[in-house]
Order: C-alpha cells, then sequence, then structure tokens
C-alpha cells in the first residue's frame, strides 16, 4: 500500500445552524477527489448568512492543498461578506501538520472544536 492508501477514506461533512452560527464538522479525507464537496458545503454555510461559521476539522485524517484552498477562499469569502470564519483542529494528526508546515494556522482564524 503506498502514500495514498489514505485518498479512499471518504468525506463527511455535517452542517449544523446554531444562534447565529454555522457549525461544518467535516471527517474522513479530503483529498482531490472530494473537495468540491467541501467547497459546495461551505457555499451552502454562506448562503444561510450566519454571523459566524466554524469549519471544525478535530475527526479529519487528511486534507490536501486542494482542501486548504477551499478553506482559504471560504475564509476570503468571509472577510468580504463580514461573516467570522473559523478552523477548528486536533491536538496532532497530519491536518494539525499540515496547517503547521503550510503556517496557515497563523492565518486562518482558528476555533475551539464543535462537537456537540
Amino acid at each position: 500500500m503506498g502514500p495514498y492508501h489514505l485518498l479512499h477514506e471518504q468525506l463527511d461533512i455535517r452542517l449544523e445552524e446554531r444562534t447565529g452560527s454555522v457549525v461544518l464538522e467535516v471527517c474522513g479525507a479530503c483529498d482531490v477527489s472530494c473537495h468540491e464537496q467541501l467547497r459546495e458545503r461551505l457555499l451552502d454555510a454562506e448562503a444561510r448568512e450566519p454571523e459566524e461559521i466554524v469549519v471544525d476539522l478535530t475527526e479529519l485524517s487528511f486534507i490536501d492543498s486542494n482542501g486548504l484552498r477551499v478553506l482559504i477562499g471560504a475564509w476570503n469569502r468571509s472577510r468580504q461578506a463580514s461573516h467570522r470564519f473559523g478552523v477548528a483542529l486536533a491536538e496532532s494528526g497530519q491536518v494539525r501538520r499540515v496547517f503547521e508546515a503550510t503556517g496557515l494556522q497563523h492565518v486562518l482564524p482558528l476555533a475551539a472544536p464543535q462537537a456537540a
């Protein structure tokens, strides 16, 4: 099994509306085959015009540059739409390492994990 065996893990995104905010709980793996699914769910969340969108990645096991690009795009749109945007990360794991290697934890606003 090569280094890309995680790419077959399914992406699951749960969207929950809370008072003034929308939370997307993202589980599984976000790669080139499914980053568009994340983008569509973020656009759906944005269309609800919340005060805040939180993307909880604490249960995400893998993210590639396509997924990062989707998150950066959502953050840029949030700044234009004047709503808050935050990303929740697990304490360790591949996703945390990617954020640290790219410096995105210093760019994208971090939020507390949102699991209900």
